[in-house]
C-alpha cells in the first residue's frame, strides 16, 4: 500500500536515509567512548610551565600536558619557570623546580 502510494525511489530514498543516520550513530557513539580522559598515573615525571606565582603556602598554576593544575612546590616558583611533576594528590600536583640545564621536552624523566 505504501509502496503504491509514494513509489519505489521514495522507499530506496528512505532506506538510504535510514542508513545514513544510523551509521552516523554508530560513529558518534564510539567517538563518546573514545580514549577517557583523565588517566594522570602518567603525570609524575612530566614537565611543565608555572603560570602563576606562589603564593606564601607554596601554592601555583602550572601547564602540565596542557591542563593548567594548582601546584605545590617547597620553593618558590615564578611564572614560566620550568617545574617536574613528583606526584599528584587530587586535584594539585606536588612538583618541584626544574634546573634549566636538565629541562626535556615534557617526557617523564
Amino acid at each position: 500500500m505504501l509502496l503504491v502510494y509514494f513509489g519505489s525511489q521514495s522507499v530506496w530514498a528512505l532506506s538510504l536515509l535510514g542508513l545514513i543516520l544510523l551509521l552516523a550513530a554508530v560513529i558518534a557513539i564510539q567517538a563518546h567512548r573514545g580514549r577517557a580522559r583523565g588517566g594522570n598515573e602518567e603525570l609524575p615525571g612530566m614537565i611543565g610551565e608555572v603560570t602563576q606565582a606562589s603564593d606564601l603556602r607554596g601554592r601555583a598554576r602550572a601547564l602540565v600536558r596542557g591542563e593548567i593544575w594548582q601546584v605545590h612546590a617547597d620553593a618558590p616558583l615564578r611564572p614560566g619557570q620550568t617545574v617536574r611533576v613528583r606526584a599528584e594528590r587530587g586535584l594539585m600536583l606536588e612538583v618541584e623546580p626544574v634546573p634549566e640545564r636538565d629541562v626535556s621536552l615534557g617526557e617523564p624523566s
